[in-house]
Parts: structure tokens; sequence; C-alpha cells
């Protein structure tokens, strides 16, 4: 019997969900992974706060509205199978993976493993890291599929290991990585592990627990369906006493004499005082929408979408560059003599969206594959096969 909790939303879901969603009609978007249209209810749940901010004050507006804010933390956590005291509100992702990576003890000579398929923003946080605490990066190679390959990771594990870093789904295509199995690995060796999550949070069922990971980024605005500046961090509670954030303020942590302070006994730790609070609340709207209709299905559906959009660019001759046994939903190609920056300009005058991915985010991936700038063209639930069909037809065109 098949557990309709993991199939594909239907076509009448899909167009009642595309009815609550304001830019749906307006746009081919085809740029979930960059950022993604969100429902008329997240819209409405952060513009009408930042209204009532505006006509009775930004901090009795959040004094009011502090118990949904409060829900929001519970949401999070129900999404990612986390408790609400191992979320921490950050203002992005990118800001999210820092908080975690910075606050993990790293000695000279230890190393942060690594995989090629490491995001521009966390490499950049690496090598700052070599420079400031003389550890050093050791990037793992891939399988044959192009993911993380586990068994070499397992190699190179030893008590000099400070950290375990993994890009979930890189920026760049298609590749999910085995976060399970390297957690595994973290887990037995006692390795702090970190899951940049950015790409696959809204995107793919995810379970903390499942994963093994200690330390989890998130972002709202991309298969989320979120406000922009709006981001998690999950923090597992067996870790968070070795956790120091590298900057905390006196939200983060009680500021208890002259000259002494206590950090918050959990996820909070990380947080500042001062935050959007109608772009979490509308985050809060996100996730639950997704929990309404399951993650699971969400990424039945996606992988429905994202097989059609490959084979129908693979017809039309153009050159996937995606890695991994079972590509998502974040497409990568080129075409012969067709420039991926012209291409997304030609097409978002016809009201159609992608994005181009450079070598400049994925150094390591790119230098292993000699990779060129790409077209990245992302596809969700909301995605139809008209929309698919019509982008593919207005890129051939080109």
């Amino acid at each position: 019997m098949v557990d309709s909790a993991m199939l594909p939303l239907s076509t009448a879901e899909v167009a009642q969900l595309r009815a609550n969603t304001p830019g749906a009609d307006n746009v081919v978007h085809m740029n979930h992974a960059g950022s993604s249209l969100p429902t008329q209810a997240t819209l409405d749940t952060q513009i009408h706060h930042l209204q009532h901010e505006a006509m009775t004050g930004g901090y009795e507006a959040a004094t009011e509205a502090a118990d949904r804010s409060e829900r929001v933390y519970a949401s999070i956590g129900s999404l990612i199978g986390a408790k609400h005291n191992e979320i921490a509100r950050l203002e992005q992702a990118t800001a999210a993976w820092n908080a975690g990576f910075w606050s993990v003890p790293m000695e000279p000579g230890q190393r942060i493993i690594t995989a090629n398929a490491a995001y521009g923003a966390n490499a950049v946080a690496f090598l700052r890291a070599v420079e400031r605490r003389g550890v050093t990066i050791d990037v793992v190679g891939d399988d044959e599929h192009g993911h993380v390959d586990v068994d070499e990771l397992a190699r190179r594990v030893d008590s000099d290991v400070a950290l375990i870093a993994l890009t979930h789904v890189p920026t760049n295509g298609g590749l999910v990585n085995p976060a399970a199995a390297v957690g595994k690995i973290a887990n037995d060796a006692k390795i702090p592990y970190l899951l940049d999550a950015c790409q696959s949070v809204g995107h793919l069922h995810l379970d903390v627990h499942e994963i093994g990971c200690d330390l989890l980024s998130g972002t709202g605005r991309k298969y989320l369906r979120g406000p922009r500046g709006t981001g998690f961090l999950y923090a597992s509670e067996r870790i968070i006493e070795r956790l120091i954030p590298d900057h905390p303020d006196h939200h983060g942590a009680v500021w208890t004499t002259p000259t002494n302070y206590v950090l918050q006994p959990n996820a909070r730790r990380f947080e500042s005082w001062e935050f959007g609070h109608g772009g979490w609340l509308g985050l809060g709207n996100a996730v639950d929408e997704a929990l309404t209709i399951g993650t699971e299905r969400i990424e039945a559906t996606i992988y429905e979408r994202s097989d059609s959009l490959r084979k129908q660019l693979r017809a039309a001759g153009f050159t996937l560059w995606d890695l991994g046994a079972r590509p998502c939903g974040i497409v990568t190609a080129t075409g012969d003599g067709l420039d991926p920056s012209t291409a997304k300009l030609a097409l978002r005058a016809q009201d159609v969206n992608i994005s181009v991915t450079t070598p400049a985010s994925t150094r390591f991936d790119a230098a292993n594959r000699d990779l060129p700038d790409m077209m990245r063209i992302s596809v969700h639930y909301t995605t139809t096969e008209a929309e698919i069909r019509h982008a593919v037809s207005a890129l051939s065109a080109l």
C-alpha cells in the first residue's frame, strides 16, 4: 500500500497552492534556490506586523506578538525534528552557519574536514580560520556519483579533527550529499558536525536525529518560501555547553556582574536582541505551511518536476552538469554558444526567472571539474509542467 504522505502533490493541490501565491501567475519562477515566491498569508503576516509597528510602536508590537514569535521556534523544531530550545533565530543562513562554525573550539594544528561541494562563504570562513586559529583544511574527494566519498572521509578521521563541515546540497547543481552517513562517522568519532542545509531545508525531508548533525544552518528565503533576511541555527543540546559564541550580546548571555556574564543554556546563546520581528513571524507562517503540506510530499513533488526538467533540457540539446545518484530540484545547464548571463537577462525580459552560478561560489568543485559559468534552473512544488515546457522552449529559442 502506497503511503499518501510520500506521494507528489496532485495537479489540483498544486493549483490551489498557486492560487494562494500572488506571484505564481505573474512570472515563470525557476529561481527557488535563490529566493522563492511567498504565499499571500506569509506576505500578510510580515506586512501586518510592520504596519502594526508603524501604528503602535516597535517595542509594543513585539510585546503583543511575543507568544506568536515564541511559537516559531517550535515550528522550526518540528520541521527538522529538533526541540524548540535547540533553535536560534538568525538573520540569514550565512550568519547562522558562521555563528555555529566560530563557536566550535579549534586548536592550532587541528583539521577542518569538508568536501568539494563546500559553499563559497563557508570556504572563506575556513580560510579565515587557517589565519586566525592555525587550523588546516582537509577537502575529501568525491565518489563515483559525485557525493563526498564517505569511505575516504572515515579514513581521514583522527584525533586532530576539530570539525566536520558539510554542504548538504551545493549551490551549483542537483547533488545531495549523504549527510546521515557522514553523521554516523562524526558521531562515532565524537567530532562536532556542522551541516549547511541552506539549499535543502524546505526542499528535502530533514531530521537532525537521523542525520546526526550537531549544528545545522538554514534560511527562510529559499525553499521554505519565507521572507528574505530570515534564518535559523539548530544547535543540539548534547553539545551546547561546548559551543562558545564568537560575539554574544546581553540577550545571548546574561550580564550578571560588572565583570561576569553567563551564556544562555540553550541555542538562544547565538541570538542578538534586535531582529526583524515581521520577517520572523512571516518565516513561522511559511514553516507552518510546509508542515501542513508535509516535507515528504514536497520532496517527492520537487523530484518529479526536476526529473521532467532534466529530461526536456537533454532532449533540447543542453549539457547538464549535475551530480548525484538522485539529483534534486536544482538543475545546472549550459548550451553551445549561449552565455548564461545573457540567457538570464533574455528570459527575464520574457518573465521567466533563472539564475547563474559561477565557479566563485564553489571553488573546490569548480577546480576539480573545470566548471564554466552555468544556468541554474530550480523548481519547486508550485512549478507546473507547462512552466517547464515554456522555459525550455524559451531557452531553445535563444
